[in-house]
């Protein structure tokens, strides 16, 4: 038993020392590959022209808009960094750099220890020798092959290079946030000075970014970024960087930032589009591969109509306001057919303000969103000539009385649907909204893509909800495609640095209503323009549609519009909600910015109508093409004001 126990023995391990010989001669193998593999990747890394290559972004006509990433990198020596910089860049990423190779496993088995103690990844292991490798790698996979290379280039590294070059390099890659990639590109981007000139606690806060730009981002969380920058002072005390007397008096120090740059990221045309590209990038992507990664990006933006959107925006707040005010505006025109942003302006001035009120603002459309109301009535089965009253009611909800008022404070009686919204006639729209339904109209307001939580009350009628600008001009291309709804396109294709499509956006729409019902909503807002309260468009003399907005007290003037191929929407208003001025409808403040646009956009091009769909009917088309009805070819006898009061219903 004896003997054969000692065989058994002898046979295992026989077998053991087999496998263990061949993993050794495989894993020699291997890691002999790999190191001979990464001579390309080291004289990468000690490049002086290892700089990462920034994004491209170009228009639909072929033209660089934008670069993001390259212009913010100023290369310098460690010799013209503060050594407040080094330091605390050494004690919130490796403070035993000096002290240890290219890996720390000093380093690595306290990380490990106080993440199992926290339960969670708190601290990590890497170098600053094994980041730098990382900053030079575009792509930041996660494969045993990426390990291994990046540990042995960090040995190659730490062999080849002084520990002064090593942080030199160091300090010139990493990035910092809000576009500053090395040092002295952050130094001036947060503090508008030179990195050599950066105080104790400026380089702790600088340093505590490293970690992660965007959550730590001063602008952005002011209250992270403190806490990060606490965290890198007391490590620079406890690493004996800075005295007692120095923490404290840095402690208590006031950092002060300035104000962001106004051309951001190198942004050149049409900032408050490029600006939407930018963070739609970032969130697919991520910061590191936006601005390192070469990438190319093809969007929808036309600069031909983005400069004509340009001049029609600021024309027509100076032409409202001869000295500038605070006055907003934004702009937004769509290709009906494909969903394709052509042209966004986000405000006045982007220099002053980088909120994007055409996409972020949220506003009340006033008298823009009575279309929805007569497009969920035709899809009831009403037709434009069908009557409703025009008189004065009385609304009561909770014991308090509600007055609707035209805007002209005159009541007409009775007025055909065509009539009622070509006049933009409040009361007769009150009333076909309480007849179709709320509920039915709050319904097809969301199928139109209108994402914001919409009162369930008759004052919408009115326009009461609120609404982004880029929603409503996405509901009236769905009127100019005849029910179908495009989704919103700004980037039709990613390619990397090598040419590669790593995303591709096609067209995307989606049946809302009838065809039939879109023939005929067009046509009772061509007559909006044709002979109602958008009239002065008359003078671009082509077919178009379109409706006003106006809303309480003149703080939001709209109009949207539209010709076959083109849909534009404008709003004008203070971010404070102040009255524009008294009087400014739509049709006075919003409808001639655009004019401007729509005249320059559609000049030169071929005068189309709106189509016909199959299968409609010749009543149907004679309805849509006749002027709207009189109200006093509709009743003979008007009664007074006193007399419809007193017949007021409830």
């Amino acid at each position: 038993m004896k003997r054969f126990l000692k065989g058994l023995f002898r046979f295992f391990l026989y077998v053991f020392l087999i496998v263990f010989l061949i993993a050794l001669v495989a894993g020699g193998v291997y890691f002999g590959s790999v190191y001979m593999g990464v001579k390309k990747d080291f004289n990468k890394v000690v490049s002086v022209n290892m700089l990462p290559l920034p994004t491209k972004v170009y228009s639909s006509d072929k033209k660089l808009i934008a670069k993001f990433g390259l212009q913010n990198r100023i290369p310098v020596k460690l010799k013209d960094v503060s050594p407040w910089m080094r330091y605390a860049i050494l004690a919130a990423e490796d403070a035993r750099f000096y002290e240890h190779g290219a890996i720390d496993l000093v380093g690595i088995a306290r990380a490990l220890v106080v993440d199992v103690l926290k339960g969670k990844i708190v601290q990590g292991g890497s170098t600053i020798t094994q980041q730098l490798v990382k900053n030079v790698y575009l792509t930041p996979a996660r494969t045993i092959d990426r390990k291994v290379k990046e540990i042995i280039l960090a040995y190659r590294i730490e062999k080849e290079m002084s520990k002064d070059k090593i942080l030199q390099l160091y300090l010139n890659t990493v990035y910092f946030g809000d576009g500053a990639w090395g040092v002295e590109a952050a130094a001036r981007t947060y503090f508008d000075k030179h990195a050599k000139e950066l105080t104790i606690s400026e380089s702790a806060m600088l340093a505590g970014l490293v970690a992660a730009p965007s959550y730590y981002n001063p602008y952005k969380h002011p209250q992270r970024a403190r806490k990060r920058t606490i965290y890198v002072l007391r490590r620079m005390y406890e690493n004996h960087f800075i005295s007692l007397s120095q923490y404290k008096k840095a402690m208590n120090a006031k950092i002060v930032l300035i104000k962001p740059s106004a051309n951001l990221f190198g942004l050149i045309v049409a900032p408050y589009f490029t600006d939407y590209v930018r963070n739609w990038l970032i969130d697919k992507y991520g910061e590191e591969v936006v601005y390192k990664s070469g990438l190319s990006v093809y969007t929808t933006l036309n600069t031909t109509l983005q400069r004509f959107a340009f001049i029609a925006v600021k024309s027509g707040v100076l032409s409202i306001k001869k000295k500038y005010d605070g006055l907003q505006a934004a702009l937004v025109a769509m290709d009906p057919k494909t969903g394709y942003v052509k042209a966004l302006v986000g405000g006045f001035d982007y220099s002053k303000s980088q909120f994007n009120r055409a996409l972020q603002a949220k506003r009340q459309p006033g008298s823009s969103f009575k279309p929805i109301i007569y497009l969920t009535a035709l899809t009831e089965g009403y037709l434009p000539d069908d009557t409703i009253a025009d008189m004065p009611v009385v609304f009561r909800f909770n014991g308090k009385e509600w007055r609707p008022q035209n805007y002209e404070r005159v009541f007409h009686g009775t007025v055909t649907l065509k009539y009622a919204l070509t006049h933009s006639v409040n009361v007769a729209t009150i009333n076909l909204l309480n007849s179709v339904g709320i509920g039915n109209v709050v319904s097809m307001a969301h199928q139109l893509g209108i994402e914001e939580k919409i009162p369930h009350n008759l004052s919408i009628a009115l326009g009461s909800l609120s609404v982004k600008p880029i929603e409503m001009v996405r509901a009236y291309a769905a009127f100019d495609n005849y029910g179908l709804l495009p989704k919103p396109i700004f980037v039709t294709k990613v390619t990397d640095k090598y040419g590669r499509v790593i995303y591709q956006a096609k067209p995307r729409l989606r049946r809302v209503f009838d065809d039939v019902d879109g023939y005929i909503l067009t046509g009772m807002l061509k007559d909006v323009i044709l002979y109602g309260t958008g009239r002065a468009a008359r003078i671009i003399k082509r077919p178009l549609a379109g409706k006003t907005g106006t809303t309480n007290n003149y703080r939001d003037a709209w109009f949207i519009g539209y010709s076959p191929d083109l849909v534009c929407g404008v709003w004008v208003g203070y971010d404070d909600n102040r009255m524009i001025f008294k009087g400014a409808t739509g049709a006075r403040a919003a409808l001639p910015i655009w004019i401007k646009f729509m005249s320059n956009a559609l000049e030169g091009q071929p005068i189309k109508d709106f189509p016909i769909p199959r299968g409609i009917t010749k009543d149907i088309i004679d309805m849509v093409n006749s002027p709207p009805q009189n109200p006093e070819d509709l009743q003979k006898d008007k009664p007074t004001i006193q007399q419809l009061y007193e017949n007021a219903i409830q």
